[in-house]
Order: C-alpha cells, then structure tokens, then sequence
C-alpha cells in the first residue's frame, strides 16, 4: 500500500515493483498501472528537486482517502527558496544605503500638510 519517494528513481512499489505511477498522457492525471514491458518507459521518475509543485501536489492526492491504498511517502518536494526575514532584511539595508536612514519624528513633521475645516 506504500509508495516510496526517492529522488531519480522511477516510482515502483509493490511485490517485485510491479506496480508503478505513470502520467495520463490525455489529463495529465497520476495514474497506478501494472508495469509492463509496454508501459515501463512510461513510469514517472521522482524529481523532488522539481520547481514546479505541480507533480508533488499530484503525488500527495494519489492515496485512496477510504483505505489509503497507495500512500505516497518520503520527500515529496525539497526546493531551496529565499527566506521572506532575510529578503525583507536585504530589501531594507538596501534601502537605507540607497537612501539613507529614516527619520519618523521629520516624516511626521514634514512640510507635506493640510488643515481639515469642518
């Protein structure tokens, strides 16, 4: 009933790895075949380093909610991505050296006002 995830290896389970995950070459859906010596070229190659989500998310839908036959597991997308505290981090250092520090208290007080009358 498990599906072993490994990066770079075709994705076979069951007795012998007679079983394997194939793509629909009409929906483009994740498919549970028996392989055969027609179909085994077919057979997805795990590719965990993959920037788009795409197969992963399909990966992790492939499992039977009623009986979890054919559980995927292991690593289903491992990507390196900038972190939003040292992006946001960089995008003010940047700032202040293109612009200097800030100073509030002048922002506050600035010549930039208007009187409300009403």
């Amino acid at each position: 009933a498990l599906i072993r995830l490994e990066h770079g290896q075709p994705i076979r389970f069951g007795p012998n790895h007679t079983r394997g995950v194939v793509r629909d070459k009409t929906t483009g859906d994740l498919q549970v075949v028996t392989v055969t010596a027609d179909n085994e070229a077919d057979v997805l190659v795990h590719d965990a380093r993959s920037a788009s989500p795409t197969t992963a998310f399909a990966l992790s839908r492939l499992a039977d909610p009623d009986t979890l036959h054919h559980t995927p597991i292991g690593v289903f997308r491992s990507v390196d991505r900038p972190v939003y505290d040292t992006a946001m981090a960089d995008q003010l250092d940047t700032a202040i050296e293109q612009k200097g520090k800030g100073d509030l208290a002048a922002l506050l007080a600035g010549g930039d006002t208007w009187t409300v009358i009403g």
